[in-house]
């Protein structure tokens, strides 16, 4: 009869501790909130969690990456808008030049403004993003244009590209001679100017009617530039909302496998202080037992 008794301690002791162990990791839960609190806990959702971490990290820098496009390239646009404008001014002042109305120094005075425009111009060509120059290719940081010599400057081809994904990468980057024009050819914007500033210095009236052509010519380019730079806006901004919606679902499926359900939990961690007071009447009652039979 002892013996039976050592049993039915033995094997209370084992479920006690058993039981207490449950309370504690619902505890455990219920204070985290994670139902995952150590590898041990589900070894299986772990490997699910760290490959969802893993998928997060990835898709948060693409679409950091995708922000960074729309950024720079809305600067873009913003800048060429505004070299546009220049244009659009540019062509009205050589437009006034041209009325035969026009006195030597009147053309002056329009000259004099036209190289304020010029030197405008020279800055909107070397803009910057988060300090990097922007119609510089590659060289993001190499000033692409000095004021004395704009119309000749070569600025690098290179393309710089944003990955948005493991398989798509977009370009940012477009060569200064894009959209400013070749250097040292008839269609540079920066020439262009130079010229006209020349004729009207010079009171060379006769060739205003081609630098207006050539003024038209440069503003018809930032449009298909611009609407180039659209296109690549419109791409990171597609991106940028799939890889949002990928990042939302991601976090549902981590939250899934590790947020804990308070009412399963809590409801769990009732019926385990339940158990674990009814071991101890249990308990209670083979000891008294016990003690009876041994006083037998």
């Amino acid at each position: 009869m002892r013996v039976t008794g050592n049993m039915q301690y033995t094997s209370l002791l084992s479920n006690l501790r058993s039981t207490t162990t449950d309370i504690y990791d619902w505890q455990n839960k219920l204070s985290s909130g994670q139902k995952i609190n150590k590898p041990s806990d589900d070894p299986v959702g772990i490997s699910y969690v760290m490959r969802y971490d893993t998928e997060l990290s990835r898709s948060d820098r693409y679409l950091t990456n995708a922000q960074t496009g729309s950024g720079i390239l809305n600067t873009m646009d913003s800048v060429m808008q505004q070299a546009d404008d220049l244009l659009k001014r540019t062509h009205t002042l050589t437009l006034q030049a041209q009325n035969d109305t026009m006195t030597d120094e009147e053309r002056k005075t329009i000259a004099a403004e036209i190289k304020q425009i010029r030197e405008q111009m020279v800055l909107l060509g070397n803009s910057t993003y988060n300090g990097r120059y922007l119609f510089n290719g590659q060289k993001t940081d190499q000033k692409p244009y000095s004021n004395e010599n704009a119309a000749n400057e070569t600025t690098d081809s290179g393309v710089y590209q944003l990955n948005v994904s493991s398989l798509v990468q977009v370009p940012v980057s477009i060569s200064g001679e894009k959209i400013f024009g070749e250097a040292g050819s008839d269609s540079n914007v920066f020439k262009v100017l130079d010229d006209l500033i020349g004729h009207l210095e010079n009171g060379e009236s006769e060739s205003l009617g081609d630098d207006v052509t050539k003024i038209l010519s440069a503003s018809d380019n930032f449009s298909l530039q611009r609407a180039e730079i659209g296109a690549r806006t419109n791409r990171f901004t597609l991106m940028e909302d799939r890889i949002s919606d990928n990042i939302v679902n991601l976090k549902s499926l981590r939250s899934e496998t590790t947020d804990v359900d308070y009412a399963e939990a809590i409801t769990s961690l009732k019926l385990k202080q339940n158990v674990y007071q009814a071991a101890l009447s249990t308990g209670s009652q083979i000891m008294s037992v016990s003690l009876i039979d041994f006083m037998r």
